[in-house]
């Protein structure tokens, strides 16, 4: 065998290793990425929830009326975000899961426990409690923003 018809073979090869071999290890990754996130809402979920409350913490009686269920396996994160209203104050809420009961639908009753809004805080730790049904008392932990506020921001900007 002639060393320029090895050379060939050699990277005929290499470039069936190459077509074959990179999208093999790229979805490879991506389950990867998926089976981590999957543990992570478990782990998180398992995560029993004891709301903090405080002299700065407010609660109020709402619902949730839309869902953000975001999974973005490139990158191996969740985004699962709650919307809450609560109809005696007129406010929203973007209410971002940290930990706990992860299972709340769009139509559930719920308690929320936040910081107060005229609070000067950099930490907006807050809670969701089920109101009805199997919900009831399951409890999970936050990244609470008063969408309103968030609105005033951007548009101040």
């Amino acid at each position: 065998m002639s060393y320029t018809h090895a050379m060939r073979k050699f990277f005929g090869w290499l470039v069936v290793i190459l077509i074959v071999g990179l999208p093999v290890a790229y979805c490879v990754h991506l389950y990867d990425n998926y089976r981590k996130i999957q543990a992570d809402l478990r782990r998180n979920s398992q995560r029993v929830v004891q709301p903090s409350v405080d002299d700065t913490s407010v609660s109020e009686i709402g619902y949730i009326f839309s869902i953000r269920r975001d999974t973005y396996i490139r990158e191996g994160r969740l985004n699962l975000v709650w919307f809450i209203a609560v109809p005696e104050t007129g406010s929203r809420y973007s209410c971002s899961y940290e930990a706990g009961f992860p299972d709340f639908k769009v139509g559930d009753g719920v308690r929320i426990i936040h910081k107060k809004d005229d609070v000067d805080n950099v930490d907006f730790t807050g809670y969701i409690i089920g109101l009805h049904e199997k919900e009831q008392g399951k409890t999970t932990e936050v990244w609470a923003l008063d969408l309103d506020e968030l609105e005033m921001d951007l548009d101040d900007q």
